[in-house]
């Protein structure tokens, strides 16, 4: 059972493709906390919905008194008939009571401002959770882009010892026989030498890369992540729909504030047992009190909900000051993308050109180094040219990914549509 585990999970490492990295993103404890902070703003808007429907109390109290207090009003005709008739009359030092109440809101105009101010803060949350998802999903490609890079700049140097390694065979024989300088020999071999030096900081660098990568996915990667990319689709701008709402939940807020000024209708019963020893006879009385009403509660000076709305009106203003920098912000980096990736593109057909020439090149150089017409600094030059143009294809093509990924987090983009 541990083998085919074992099995299943190597598979996995080289079955990873770019979708199901960003499926993996999506598991990560970092996009559950925005989740939560969404769930969370729901449960404060549900607990603003429930504070409209009516509350119930139960009680029960035991109180003593300084001097017979009333378990219950008594009427004066009622008094003065159980004066005449000797009977217990319901006061008493000592009173236990037990009973319940029930409150509900008939007006209360700020419950519907919150209400409807929390449907905008959910719907912040919701666009902040998917910023954060898609931030996270653009280093994603930024990496993958990146690790691409190193390993084409790999092969690349793999590609240039291999070649200088025929080279090294060719001239083997001459050296042998002392018709070619052993010191050619020994500049190739030097050349092979440096060439491992810098695969072995590549692999430093791939490890790296490869851990930023996990950190992202918890997923191990052994091998570069090919993709395709899309054209991305102009939109809104992402980071300013979670600033409007909050804008409107700021207008909201100001007018819950205001609206506090109104007076506040609420709707009460109440009912108790009392338990107690009438005073006169010493026996025990009990009583039953219930009360129904329509109560209004109405704050005509509050000097501190002045404030608050004050205060309100600040957030609203940062609000769109905020919005306003935002846009500006974010419509300069569009600008600055599209005429970087106009370039990027120019630059990516020239070195590719560069790299066939460069081929060329490199073939007749080994002929003339073969025949010695050419000295092993001339010959390793061009060896080294093709490499350096190989390289610089592979950084322009992740230069070229790691700008669609921005403009694409920018605009709000679906990654998995735009990489493929």
């Amino acid at each position: 059972m541990k083998k085919l585990s074992l099995v299943l999970i190597a598979a996995s490492l080289y079955a990873a493709d770019i979708g199901t990295l960003f499926d993996a993103i999506k598991k990560q404890p970092e996009t559950k906390i925005d989740n939560l902070q969404v769930k969370n703003a729901k449960i404060v808007k549900k607990s603003v919905i429930n504070s409209l429907y009516p509350t119930v109390n139960i009680f029960s109290s035991a109180e003593h008194y300084n001097a017979p207090f009333s378990l219950r009003p008594v009427t004066p005709t009622q008094s003065a008939y159980l004066l005449k008739t000797n009977d217990s009359i319901p006061f008493s030092q000592n009173i236990i009571r037990i009973g319940f109440d029930v409150s509900m809101p008939l007006f209360i105009k700020t419950i519907y401002d919150n209400k409807e101010k929390m449907s905008h803060i959910i719907n912040a949350a919701k666009y902040k959770a998917k910023l954060n998802l898609l931030q996270r999903e653009s280093m994603l490609v930024i990496y993958l882009s990146n690790l691409n890079y190193l390993y084409s700049l790999k092969k690349a140097l793999s590609v240039q010892k291999n070649s200088i390694q025929e080279s090294i065979k060719a001239i083997e024989v001459g050296v042998k026989v002392g018709r070619i300088p052993e010191f050619k020999l020994l500049r190739l071999k030097d050349a092979v030498n440096q060439i491992d030096i810098k695969i072995n900081d590549i692999d430093s660098k791939i490890a790296d890369t490869n851990s930023k990568i996990y950190t992202l996915t918890k997923i191990h990667l052994k091998k570069p992540i090919n993709f395709q990319t899309s054209s991305v689709k102009k939109e809104e701008f992402l980071a300013v729909k979670p600033i409007k709402e909050n804008i409107k939940a700021s207008l909201l807020d100001i007018k819950a504030k205001k609206d506090d000024f109104l007076p506040k209708v609420f709707f009460k019963i109440s009912a108790n047992r009392g338990f107690g020893w009438a005073y006169n006879t010493k026996d025990s009385v009990a009583l039953n009190t219930a009360s129904a009403g329509i109560y209004i509660n109405w704050n005509i000076f509050n000097k501190k909900r002045n404030s608050e709305v004050q205060k309100a009106k600040i957030e609203y203003m940062n609000s769109k000051l905020t919005l306003q920098k935002t846009i500006k912000e974010l419509t300069s980096q569009i600008e600055k993308i599209d005429k970087t990736l106009k370039i990027v593109n120019r630059s990516l057909s020239l070195a590719k050109k560069s790299v066939k020439i460069k081929e060329e090149l490199l073939k007749s150089a080994k002929v003339a180094f073969k025949l010695g017409t050419m000295t092993v600094d001339e010959y390793l030059n061009y060896e080294n040219d093709l490499a350096l143009a190989k390289a610089n294809v592979a950084n322009l093509k992740a230069t070229k990914n790691s700008l669609i990924a921005q403009k694409a987090f920018i605009y709000g983009n679906n990654f998995k549509k735009v990489f493929k």
